[in-house]
């Protein structure tokens, strides 16, 4: 179990300590609690927020102004009892962001590196079984230059696992890679997961790695914790408008409570974006009669159809009228205009399917539990 309570001043002349720091402009203080059990925890958030920062204090590589940082009964850092172990002593992995190989070594040399106290045989040996284990063998003997983007993340993940650490610090480490790649390098983390059950703190921005890879996700915002809990339970209802968007919630409106309906567990709230309206019930609330809220929607939540949805448990059947069709990769992005602007997200297969184009006619069905209420912020 690694436990994570410190503060640390960011910005300023703590912007030069790395130009890996995600830390942006403009000083604040971070301020976090967490404790990361073994398996994957998320720390999920905008840039700025101070997750690289939480990462590089972990390992010894940036100083809290106080705090603790201990693994089992370790302290690795420990203000009040002026501990503070070197990097070497400290037993921790790190995938940095730009993977930081080494240019004049090769694949092999890279993985080895860090180790020069153990006999040569036996440091080659462990190597290529980690580099096997990867299946990046045949990279042993070139030069990072010489190797593909993702044959250079498995060989600084071998390097990381290399000393056996007690904890795996990854740093957004499948950013620059393509979707294949990285779906490959998820499959191998798991594996290691499973086999060595380490404390595994994993920095991303994308919901897509979060919800496959962590069993914990710990949200960041400007230095702070702000959720916690499971990716599902964390994504699939966010708590504040800020949340929603990191989160990746492409639907969040304002809008004003105009009735309640206590029996049926519901309230009514016309909601706007800037010159539409539209009428939405949404989950019963504390909120009174003529109060002013946020509404958010994820996209994946939205039915479309080309006929009228009829017999369905859905509360909001809206019709509209397509605006664009955007591909996004492993989704669609289709924008329908029905008094507000509503982003929905379908499969390739039902653009097709459906024959779906700008300019047609369509229907929306929106549960009201998929409409959620933000708390201000």
């Amino acid at each position: 179990m690694l436990k994570v309570k410190i503060k640390k001043r960011l910005g300023g002349s703590d912007r030069k300590i790395s130009s890996q720091s995600d830390d942006a402009p403009g000083a604040f203080m971070l301020d976090v609690e967490f404790d990361a059990p073994p398996g994957v925890t998320i720390l999920f958030g905008a840039s700025g927020s101070g997750k690289t920062t939480t990462l590089r204090a972990i390992a010894g590589i940036v100083r809290p102004d106080s705090g603790r940082i201990v693994v089992g009964d370790r302290a690795l850092f420990d203000s009040s009892q002026g501990i503070d172990l070197p990097i070497r002593e400290r037993g921790v992995g790190y995938v940095f962001q730009n993977l930081a190989l080494f240019p004049h070594l090769s694949a092999l040399g890279n993985v080895e590196f860090g180790q020069p106290s153990v006999p040569r045989g036996e440091r080659q040996k462990r190597a290529m079984e980690l580099m096997a284990a990867l299946s990046i063998e045949h990279t042993a003997h070139r030069k990072p230059r010489d190797i593909s983007g993702g044959e250079a993340q498995r060989v600084a993940l071998a390097r990381a696992l290399f000393c056996r650490p007690q904890i795996l610090l990854l740093d957004e480490p499948l950013s620059a890679i393509d979707e294949a790649t990285k779906l490959g390098i998820i499959a191998d983390l798991k594996a290691i997961n499973r086999q060595l059950r380490l404390p595994i703190v994993y920095v991303t921005h994308s919901r897509e790695e979060a919800v496959t890879l962590g069993e914990r996700v710990i949200v960041y915002e400007r230095g702070r914790v702000t959720s916690t809990g499971e990716p599902l339970e964390v994504f699939g209802s966010p708590v504040t408008a800020s949340i929603a968007r990191l989160t990746g919630v492409e639907n969040i409106f304002e809008g004003r409570v105009m009735g309640k309906n206590e029996a049926g567990g519901t309230m009514s709230v016309e909601v706007t974006d800037g010159g539409g309206v539209c009428r939405l019930d949404v989950p019963f609330g504390r909120e009174a009669a003529g109060q002013s809220v946020k509404v958010a929607v994820q996209s994946g939540d939205i039915l479309l159809a080309t006929e009228e949805p009829r017999s369905t448990s859905a509360r909001n059947i809206l019709c509209g009228r397509i605006a664009t069709i955007e591909d996004k990769g492993n989704r669609t992005l289709v924008r329908v205009a029905s008094g507000v602007m509503w982003n929905v997200s379908v499969t390739r297969q039902a653009v097709e399917e459906l024959k779906l184009s700008a300019g047609q006619d369509v229907w929306l069905a929106v549960k009201t539990h998929s409409c959620y209420v933000l708390d201000d912020e």
